[in-house]
């Protein structure tokens, strides 16, 4: 069967955004950037949904089944992609399975390895067990890929940076989905520590009622962000107090815009941040060190702050843009695949 010509695929399931969102939309910018011929296809079609509209927004084709594995299937076969990279647990499920039948390669990327419960918990352990399906099998962190039972590569989440500029925002900020991994209830912890500062909260979730019912008077809601842009240049510090993370694409798009993040250290941030040069790194879930650092931040002066900014911006340029992970996945997708780069790419991206 004749792929070389065909499009490459993205295939994710997702009803709001998120860092595998984001993650999907860099990466399919940053193809198209080398003329591959990208479309991403959302295994199931809920609406209106802002990452189909920034995808169009940049030319991205995209494609929206009905949740089923036979439309899916039908779908491979008429349109036969060079390759399928898939993400998040249904997409993956399917997504492998129906590239096995119909002998397309296809990659998996595992974002998240989180505990999960109820129907979750199901979709999460089919996820990990049908891995083997896949050909290339990539984590974000080395703690996602120890849940697995295939060997997998670190990929680094990356995102564009070529046109983002330092954020002059002030706002102390939480910015990810309100449950218990993420950590939520840690940062109102923070919160109650120095009720003279204000404190907010960009996300929902799960949590989201318990915490508004116990969050002290200096924390504000700002709810579900569909686009994050003008939010990101109110923020000038991000605090990830996650109890379990990979490489979270909040804390790339804080740092890429100058923003220091305060993050327990978990998954892969200890790749990412260095204290007291572009963050801090805190020991996890110990709210008194947390409090040193954050009043450590109160009192740095002007220049210092300045430094550490500069030195986040630094550290996304050289090691976690586009131009930097790109070419490294390319290279990966042509060793099982028959992906092709058109001559006329731009290579400098």
């Amino acid at each position: 069967m004749e792929r070389i010509n065909s499009p490459l695929w993205l295939l994710l399931d997702s009803r709001h955004s998120g860092g595998i969102e984001t993650h999907v939309l860099e990466l399919a910018a940053g193809l198209k950037q080398y003329n591959i011929n990208v479309q991403v296809v959302f295994l199931n079609n809920y609406g209106t949904h802002p990452l189909r509209v920034a995808l169009q927004d940049k030319q991205i084709k995209t494609i929206s089944l009905d949740g089923s594995i036979r439309l899916l299937w039908n779908e491979i076969r008429k349109v036969s992609p060079v390759l399928i990279h898939t993400h998040g647990y249904k997409a993956g499920i399917f997504g492998r399975l129906c590239a096995r039948l119909t002998s397309t390669p296809v990659v998996s990327t595992y974002h998240s390895g989180e505990r999960l419960y109820g129907k979750l918990a199901l979709s999460n352990l089919l996820d990990r067990y049908s891995a083997g399906l896949a050909n290339k099998v990539y984590v974000v962190s080395p703690q996602i890929g120890q849940r697995l039972k295939v060997d997998a590569d670190i990929v680094k989440n990356f995102i564009a940076t070529k046109t983002l500029e330092i954020s002059k925002g002030k706002q102390v900020a939480f910015v990810g989905r309100l449950s218990h991994e993420k950590g939520p209830d840690i940062y109102l912890q923070l919160a109650r520590c120095f009720p003279n500062e204000s404190f907010h909260i960009y996300g929902t979730g799960t949590l989201e009622p318990v915490l508004k019912k116990s969050a002290s008077n200096n924390v504000h809601f700002h709810g579900q962000q569909d686009n994050m842009t003008s939010v990101w240049s109110e923020i000038g510090l991000l605090v990830m107090p996650s109890r379990f993370e990979g490489l979270p694409m909040a804390a790339l798009e804080a740092m890429g815009r100058g923003i220091p993040v305060m993050a327990f250290d978990v998954g892969a941030l200890s790749h990412l941040i260095k204290s007291n040069e572009n963050g801090w790194l805190v020991e996890p879930t110990r709210i008194e060190p947390l409090s040193q650092y954050f009043q450590q931040w109160l009192e740095m002066n002007s220049s210092k702050k300045e430094q550490c900014k500069h030195a986040a911006q630094s550290t996304i340029k050289q090691r976690f843009s586009t131009q930097v992970v790109m070419p490294e996945l390319i290279h990966s997708y042509q060793k099982i695949s028959k992906l092709e780069i058109s001559h006329n790419a731009d290579l400098d991206i």
